[in-house]
């Protein structure tokens, strides 16, 4: 007996001893904040003060050594989300994770992210001299410095990832594959050929209504085994992009409010980009200062300049833009020689290319990418996608011109009025985004940036073209002069939510615009006759969860039924939808009913003619979003009748089914009580790491789930998928909300998801969740006395 305990406590003390090595090595790799270092090459001191929330102050006496520092730093934090982006756009995903991810890679190689990464840096950093140049090659030199000698996260260990060094190409594929994250027309064309070619206009434009009824009589590609191909392209971009390590951008609010509106006299910005949530958070904030460069701002990894900030004199936020700045050709190649495409009236050469992927335990895999002049072939890509007949073609802008990325963002960073802003922004090609601008001085603007191309009159970029004709292709580019825009206007505010900007002249900008619930809505609060606002009543507007839409589309479902048509229950579920007035906070029962009663109208209506697939990708449309309640009201819409059954279906008799299915399903899944089909139960968010599949030690990583107020097209934009579970996940919002008024830019006021640091163990990595799901804030601080109060740690780097 005394020897079996004498094994049991040497196995006991074996195992503390073991689990406090490990607990002691986790503990060591956290970012070391304290701490003086030598960096090779660096010319004068630097500080870097990181205050509570583990936000650094960089101080620095020139440009170089700033960026330097800040390289430094942004490696120490993030280096880990560096590098599984910089494989991500570069399709070297397969490398660490085998066949799974060689989908991912296939599709990113044909992107050629990388080719385009050379044509820029060829072109846009040929001058060694130009400041901005100068920045992006100290800021890699420090990511690099930190790979040398800075502390591996454990991430790389567990994922058996080698750390290599960075460079500007690396810096641009990051660019590129944010571009990509803005690009609507691959999920929309897919959506909305399918249903033209297979179903035809009568379906078309009952849902799909955003072009005027003339565009339907005009030919369009017939070709259905193309548009099979990109609706199969579609599905498994879809899914990818749900499992994608690093989350791709949906929309974002963003307002200005003139100083004549508000009680400090000078304007107040808002902001708050929607981004599929991830953990780390995508935005990584930093405040970089020296005597030629003052910035506070919210940085992608990779990237030395920020996309969002503010400094003395002015600041910006942004919102995607959401025009069509990407169509899909239909090839006709040459029977006798397939590496031709006809093209007017000759056949031309398809350039080949060969990329190699290496794949985890498996023989490398040898892809043939594909370009015409359209741009590249997408159909080698994806699996299951015919290669040989009907190739669709990319034409995207983003391919069309070096990247300008780093050099107007840095120009932005510099700008100190409306008009050194209206300069900065000029040159962005793609993808096209929003800027609203506010600045000490008074002067509030807005520009849809991006290069607008001059299509012939007679396309419609919804449907996939003929690119053998020739007749289909841009024309050219309109001037920067032609973008829609506006400074100081007598509103006394501007907005976007990725709405529809009017005509500046040359016509409506075609793209994917969202519905104009959030518009509705920012219109409803911000256009009114007050004129004191401040932070916190901004900050109200910014937290809102009520549709003022939802509200009307509940009466067009159930207009046209008589309260006899209805059984008990569903007296009763319309009793509760007909008294909400579209508030989404966690309480409410009302938006678990109607999302789940909208759900079912969908599938009742659509997937007997769409498919499970197409049906899936189609839910979350741009255009069924917009075009919901004119379809709610439609009598005569083809899409009620069921074509599988020998019945001829009638609204009404889709609308009873539906709202008879609804009461089930939530008995079923909820309970019989109705005051417990709570929207907090049903409605969370989760901010899932990449190694959060990982079992057992995956949930240290994520962070959540965490039920949440908001809705979908909400201002506090917390949107999800629609299926049968009846469960909403959120998959994307708010990435932050900041808010500045210029009267006292220096106590601007931010949340992040879920905090600054990259790593689990850091006091920093979620200390933000609680706040940002209640809608808190908390300061953006540019003030060294005020930072020097709450200080958290203090790194010296020293030449």
């Amino acid at each position: 007996m005394k020897t079996f305990k004498k094994i049991i406590f040497f196995a006991l003390g074996f195992i503390i001893l073991f689990a406090a090595s490990i607990y002691g090595y986790l503990a060591y790799l956290k970012p070391d904040l304290n701490a003086t270092l030598s960096l090779p090459g660096l010319k004068s001191e630097v500080e870097v003060l990181y205050d509570n929330h583990g936000i650094p102050h960089i101080y620095a006496q020139n440009e170089e050594d700033l960026f330097y520092s800040f390289g430094y730093v942004h490696a120490q934090d993030r280096l880990f989300q560096m590098e599984v982006l910089r494989r991500l756009a570069d399709g070297r995903l397969s490398e660490l994770f085998g066949e799974p991810a060689l989908e991912s890679d296939k599709f990113f190689r044909t992107l050629s992210f990388r080719e385009h990464a050379k044509l820029t840096i060829a072109n846009t950093y040929k001058d060694p001299n130009s400041p901005f140049v100068k920045a992006a090659k100290a800021y890699i030199k420090g990511i690099n410095q930190y790979i040398k000698n800075g502390k591996t996260p454990i991430e790389f260990t567990i994922a058996g990832i080698p750390k290599t060094e960075f460079t500007l190409e690396d810096m641009e594929i990051i660019v590129g594959y944010m571009g990509y994250t803005f690009v609507g027309a691959f999920g929309a064309e897919a959506v909305s050929t399918d249903i033209m070619n297979r179903l035809g206009p009568d379906y078309f434009k009952d849902i799909l209504t955003a072009w005027p009824d003339s565009n339907y009589k005009i030919p369009v590609q017939r070709s259905a085994s193309a548009a099979k191909n990109l609706a199969q392209m579609h599905n498994q971009l879809t899914k990818m992009n749900q499992d994608l390590a690093f989350p791709p951008f949906h929309g974002s609010n963003g307002w200005v409010i003139s100083g004549k509106k508000t009680k400090s006299g000078k304007p107040i910005l808002a902001n708050d980009t929607h981004i599929a949530f991830s953990q780390p958070s995508v935005w990584y904030e930093a405040h970089l200062e020296c005597p030629t460069f003052k910035t506070y701002g919210n940085f992608l990894a990779g990237t030395p300049v920020p996309a969002l900030g503010h400094n003395d004199n002015g600041g910006w936020g942004l919102t995607m833009f959401e025009n069509d700045d990407a169509d899909f050709f239909r090839e006709t190649l040459n029977p006798a020689n397939p590496n031709q495409v006809k093209y007017k009236d000759t056949w031309e050469e398809i350039k080949i290319r060969k990329e190699i992927i290496k794949v985890k335990d498996k023989p490398d895999v040898v892809l043939k990418v594909k370009k015409t002049r359209h741009g590249y072939l997408l159909n080698g890509a994806f699996k299951n996608v015919e290669t040989y007949k009907d190739p669709i073609a990319l034409w995207w802008v983003y391919h069309q011109f070096p990247s300008q990325h780093l050099n107007v963002f840095y120009n932005i960073c510099k700008s100190k009025n409306a008009t050194d802003m209206s300069k900065a922004v000029a040159p962005l090609t793609s993808p096209g985004l929003n800027f609203m601008w506010a600045d000490t001085k008074g002067n509030i603007a807005w520009w849809a940036a991006g290069k607008l191309p001059i299509r012939p009159k007679h396309v419609d970029p919804q449907v996939i073209l003929d690119g053998s004709t020739g007749l289909d292709d841009p024309q050219g580019w309109y001037d920067f002069s032609l973008n829609p825009q506006i400074l100081n206007p007598e509103r006394g505010a501007l907005y976007t939510a990725n709405n529809q900007p009017d005509d500046m002249g040359n016509g409506l900008v075609p793209g994917y615009y969202v519905p104009a619930n959030r518009a509705k809505r920012i219109e409803e609060l911000i256009f009114t006759d007050k004129n004191d606002w401040t932070e916190e009543e901004v900050r109200k507007v910014i937290n809102d969860v009520k549709s003022s839409s939802y509200p009307g589309m509940i009466n067009s479902i159930f207009a046209g039924l008589n309260e006899t048509e209805l059984n008990a229950e569903g007296k009763k579920l319309k009793a509760i939808l007909s008294k909400w007035d579209g508030t989404h906070e966690l309480e409410n029962i009302e938006p678990t009913v109607f999302y789940k009663l909208l759900y079912n109208i969908y599938q009742l209506s659509f997937l007997d003619e769409l498919g499970p697939d197409v049906f899936a990708a189609f839910e979350h449309n741009f255009a069924m979003k917009r075009n919901t309640e004119f379809f709610l009201i439609n009598q005569n819409s083809k899409w009620w009748d069921n074509i599988k059954t020998k019945d001829k279906e009638t609204r009404k008799d889709i609308i009873l089914k539906a709202i008879d299915l609804t009461n089930k399903d939530l008995v079923s899944q909820l309970g019989k009580d109705k005051t417990q089909w709570k929207w907090g139960k049903v409605h969370t968010i989760e901010h899932k790491h990449p190694l959060g599949i990982v079992p057992v030690i995956g949930k240290w990583f994520n962070v959540g789930p965490i039920p949440v107020n908001g809705g979908r097209e909400t201002i506090n934009n917390l949107d999800f998928h629609m299926d049968s579970t009846g469960t909403y996940k959120v998959v994307y919002g708010p990435a932050l909300r900041r808010i500045i008024d210029f009267g006292n830019p220096e106590a601007a006021q931010s949340v992040n998801p879920t905090g600054q640091s990259g790593y689990f163990m850091s006091k920093r990595y979620d200390d933000q969740a609680e706040m940002f799901a209640k809608g808190g804030k908390r300061p953006e601080l540019t003030s060294r006395k005020d930072i020097e109060k709450v200080l958290y740690g203090k790194m010296i780097f020293r030449p």
